[in-house]
């Protein structure tokens, strides 16, 4: 029989106690990074680089923003790269998430020849880094007439050619397995009401899939926002880039310090942060939710 403790006048399991100190200890070690980035955006380069690290500033009045100023000036295109990111991110999940869930609901729910084959001719192609294909990958876009746009970097991400293993195949693989786990008396009910496969679709299994849908649109949308690799590969003009590799082209051809770079990080986190806020009880719901195999 587990101990049991005595806090605040609740009594608490000890294993709890030594759980939640744990868990602590690990958040701190996951946030560190980011505290310290934001620490260094708010003072000169010599103190952010200064061991041991100062996390922050040691009071309020002596934070310094200048930094962040330098941002939002007309000198830097900083708004433009996180506009561009905000557009393919938005495509990219758009269409991943279409995609996965009608091919997802195929693979799961129909049969067809050569059905097993392409499912696991998708799952190798999962294990196939985007730093093999982008060659072949630059010249289909080249034939198409959309270097140097966004397109070129959209296009391919939606079709699980790059973000490899969080799109395409994954998307797939993902909604496949919550298509499994749906009862087939369902279908067969729609069926017998007069449903067609694609209404089926659209008026029951759509509703039903509503958190794991939620779930990979967060992780295509991370993933597409963080991607730097394909954007730096397929867009050369400065006003066209992504933030990423917005972020890096501070330094060249602006010229500025090491310190908007921080505190260009430190922005470039809360769209992601309000997406993963805004979605976090779907994606509980979708790790949680457990189907009834039909």
């Amino acid at each position: 029989m587990s101990k049991k403790i005595h806090i605040f006048g609740h009594t608490i399991k000890v294993s709890h106690v030594i759980l939640a100190v744990i868990m602590t200890m690990i958040a701190f070690v996951m946030i560190a990074p980011f505290l310290w980035v934001f620490s260094a955006s708010l003072r000169p380069y010599n103190e952010a680089i200064a061991l041991p690290p100062k996390w922050l500033p040691p009071s309020p009045s002596e934070w310094n923003l200048k930094y962040f100023q330098q941002l939002f000036s007309d000198s830097i295109p900083f708004f433009t790269f996180m506009k561009n990111s905000l557009f393919m991110s938005t495509v990219i999940t758009a269409g991943m998430v279409v995609h996965g869930a009608l091919a997802g609901y195929a693979y799961a729910k129909f049969q067809f020849k050569g059905k097993n084959f392409m499912f696991f001719l998708m799952m190798v192609a999962m294990m196939v880094p985007v730093q093999v294909t982008i060659v072949s990958l630059y010249r289909i876009m080249t034939f198409l007439g959309v270097i140097n746009t966004s397109w070129a970097v959209t296009l391919p991400s939606i079709f699980g050619a790059t973000c490899p293993g969080l799109a395409g195949a994954f998307g797939i693989f993902m909604m496949r397995q919550f298509f499994l786990s749906v009862p087939k008396d369902l279908n067969e009910a729609a069926a017998l009401d007069g449903a067609g496969p694609i209404r089926t679709f659209f008026s029951v299994m759509l509703p039903m899939a509503k958190s794991t849908l939620a779930s990979l649109a967060i992780i295509v949308f991370t993933f597409s926002w963080n991607d730097y690799f394909t954007t730096f590969i397929m867009i050369n003009d400065t006003e066209k880039l992504s933030l990423p590799v917005g972020i890096l082209s501070l330094r060249q051809p602006f010229a500025t310090g090491d310190n908007v770079e921080f505190a260009a990080v430190v922005l470039a986190v809360i769209p992601v942060l309000i997406v993963f806020i805004i979605g976090q009880k779907w994606i509980v719901k979708s790790m949680t939710h457990v189907g009834v195999k039909g």
